[in-house]
């Protein structure tokens, strides 16, 4: 059972540039309590959400918020975001520490992985869920394809779709409308236009741009609304709990043998990857932990200052 709030006042720092009254996090709290409203961080709000985007400044800020409730969410790999990578740092600025490390309420730490903040789902429903909204996109893309294979991306600063492309370009021709290697016409900057464009193809170049624990986006998620075959590269076993493992396949770019023989399989034996659910058939319960953990530790806090 819900405990409901007649108001919860937010505030954020250091978080994306968008309307704050949208993004997701307003939208999940105004969900689980009465209502909620943005208000200045310096006006005592009951929950601070910060994120990395700024320089460490902002922590002496966060620092001295009198907030009831403050929490870190970091959607991004904290290597790339020194010093906010300082887990003794974060935990002695924070209530909790929301990311894509595991959950450990001793140490603050609560998994909340990104790829769940781009979908408008904020709790578990049985019936009409964030599960059943990507298969059921899933069952109406993967039917029909007219091209062999996607890729939409900006840049290349690591070199994995570069290793992942030129394999790939061995059995077939690869469109991307993107900055990277581009050889068609752009395509809109939006997530429904992207999901348009590569639902055309049967396989979609998605990995991530770097590896970190627990870290995976939503670019896997993309693809499977797309109804493609992702070939991704991450940290292999992205959430092993919900998604089924024949429903990717994973490039180990650092081992070249490898690599080619996932990509081959994946070329020559495409039913294999196109068949069955792509998620567990207890998955829900993971994604139904994700949501009540994260709501009942900021419940737990609030109720207790």
């Amino acid at each position: 059972m819900y405990i409901r709030y007649i108001m919860v006042n937010i505030s954020y720092i250091n978080f994306w540039p968008e309307d704050l009254n949208n993004i997701w996090f307003t939208k999940f709290i105004k969900y689980h309590f009465e209502s909620c409203k943005i208000v200045p961080y310096d006006k005592s709000p009951d929950i601070l959400f910060a994120s990395c985007f700024n320089s460490t400044m902002h922590l002496n800020k966060v620092k001295s918020v009198q907030a009831k409730c403050k929490i870190f969410f970091y959607g991004e790999n904290l290597e790339r975001y020194p010093p906010y990578n300082d887990i003794d740092l974060l935990r002695n600025t924070f209530d909790y520490i929301v990311g894509f490390k595991e959950t450990n309420i001793q140490e603050k730490q609560i998994r909340f992985p990104l790829w769940l903040i781009y979908y408008p789902y904020y709790s578990w429903n049985s019936e009409h869920n964030i599960l059943t909204h990507i298969q059921n996109k899933y069952n109406v893309h993967s039917k029909q394809k007219r091209l062999f294979a996607t890729i939409i991306s900006k840049h290349d600063r690591g070199g994995q779709r570069t290793l992942i492309y030129d394999e790939l370009s061995k059995y077939g021709t690869i469109e991307s409308p993107g900055n990277y290697r581009r050889n068609t016409k752009p395509i809109g900057e939006g997530k429904e236009d992207k999901i348009r464009y590569i639902s055309q193809s049967l396989y979609n170049i998605c990995p991530e741009n770097s590896c970190f624990e627990g870290y995976h986006t939503e670019k896997i998620f993309q693809a499977f609304e797309g109804g493609t075959i992702p070939l991704y590269w991450g940290i292999d076993l992205p959430e092993p709990n919900i998604i089924n493992r024949n429903k990717y396949c994973f490039c180990d770019i650092k081992n070249i043998d490898s690599l080619q023989q996932s990509i081959k399989h994946a070329c020559d034996t495409p039913d294999y990857y196109l068949q069955g659910e792509l998620f567990h058939e207890n998955a829900g319960k993971h994604i139904e932990n994700y949501y009540n953990t994260f709501i009942m530790c900021i419940k737990s806090v609030i109720l207790h200052s």
